[in-house]
């Protein structure tokens, strides 16, 4: 064997399905050498760069993603092939909330393979709270059929397990499963990840509340333009009601530790001096302790899942007042420039701009955006 005969797989691969089928024992200690025959007898366990758990044999061949785009993710996110009750025209929700799991964990950079247990674990509890009133909890249904979409891959099992393998299989063989490689590159995207989210939750969440739903899968974030920073989630704040009815006298202290956001003041200082610290919607000037006072408010906001920049096509200098409308997606800055409110349309006006100051429209986009979610969620 030589050198360039180690292969290193790009995907992580479950060794203990391999080793047995390859009468190897476990855990293997030393450098094991098997012939090639029994190579080609675990081609099926490998990743699907090798030998891929592909879609099921009654997907449609447009299932398998060749030249998968944002257009046609989107597209098929919006065309889920799932269960439906007899007599019920409405769509199962097993494979939306399982999807929407999946693009948190994008959102959180982390591994886009899940094992079957973790899955199980974590997903059973979203389809029992937002499933269809009456459904049953089967996540090895969602685990194992979103592979016909063509976004979902399954590495550990045989190609042939039949239409869904029941949960002892699954136990057994421990497999892993997750969005394919090209859909999670797609969503790391944050425009693209916003506007799957949107397409599920507008395509299989209706009467459902959207707002909780993205909170429980992890997607909290997007129910503000500035998304959430380390601390939004402290669990040591949520000390119920004797926390807030407490006796008179200081109030209490407690010590903790965190990171924070690094924001540069001076790219900030620079966009209000711009506008001569007038917010551009209102023109308002405030004075504060005799001076003048603006807020430099980020488009994209820093916080996950937006992740935006810290930089001058990023900001925009607001009076107290819009930033908060802003940044609550009460308002938004349409593609002619003109600033309307999320409810109703009306306008607020057109944008002030300044010469000195480019705005990236990708940015606005991706708030317009973010401000369609906030329509969906709060309706």
């Amino acid at each position: 064997m030589a050198l360039g005969d180690v292969e290193e797989f790009p995907t992580p691969v479950l060794a203990a399905p391999i080793l047995r089928r390859m009468k190897v024992p476990a855990p293997l200690r030393s450098l094991t050498l098997r012939p090639s025959e029994t190579y080609r007898s675990v081609l099926q366990l490998l990743p699907r760069e090798r030998q891929p758990v592909g879609p099921s044999s009654a997907a449609a061949p447009s299932a398998i993603p060749h030249q998968l785009t944002t257009e046609s993710l989107l597209q098929r996110l919006g065309s889920l092939r799932t269960h439906r009750q007899p007599g019920s025209k409405t769509p199962s929700r097993h494979q939306p909330l399982a999807l929407l799991w999946a693009i948190s964990r994008i959102s959180a950079d982390m591994p886009r393979l899940t094992p079957w247990a973790l899955f199980r674990t974590e997903v059973s509890p979203l389809l029992a709270e937002f499933g269809l009133p009456g459904s049953q909890v089967t996540p090895e249904y969602p685990f194992w059929h979103l592979r016909g979409s063509g976004l979902w891959e399954v590495h550990g099992m045989e190609r042939d397990a039949g239409s869904a393998p029941g949960t002892g299989a699954l136990d057994t063989h421990q497999p892993v499963a997750g969005l394919a490689h090209t859909s999670a590159e797609l969503l790391r995207d944050p425009l693209t990840r916003l506007q799957a989210v949107i397409k599920l939750c507008n395509t299989y969440f209706d009467g459902v509340d959207q707002r909780e739903l993205l909170n429980r899968v992890g997607l909290a974030g997007y129910a503000t333009a500035d998304g959430l920073v380390d601390g939004d989630n402290d669990a040591d704040g949520q000390q119920g009601a004797a926390a807030t009815e407490r006796a008179t006298g200081p109030a209490a202290r407690r010590t903790r530790t965190s990171s924070q956001l690094v924001r540069d003041a001076a790219i900030a200082t620079r966009v209000k001096e711009l506008h001569g610290q007038a917010c551009q919607v209102c023109e308002t000037r405030l004075q504060y302790r005799r001076r003048p006072y603006s807020e430099a408010a980020h488009i994209r906001g820093l916080g996950s899942p937006h992740d935006g920049p810290d930089e001058q096509p990023n900001l925009l200098c607001l009076c107290p007042n819009h930033h908060v409308l802003f940044d609550g997606l009460e308002i938004y800055v349409d593609v002619d420039g003109i600033v309307r409110q999320t409810h109703g349309g009306d306008s607020l006006g057109h944008l002030r701009r300044h010469p000195d100051h480019w705005i990236d429209e990708e940015y606005l986009q991706y708030h317009r955006t973010l401000c369609e979610l906030n329509r969906l969620t709060m309706s």
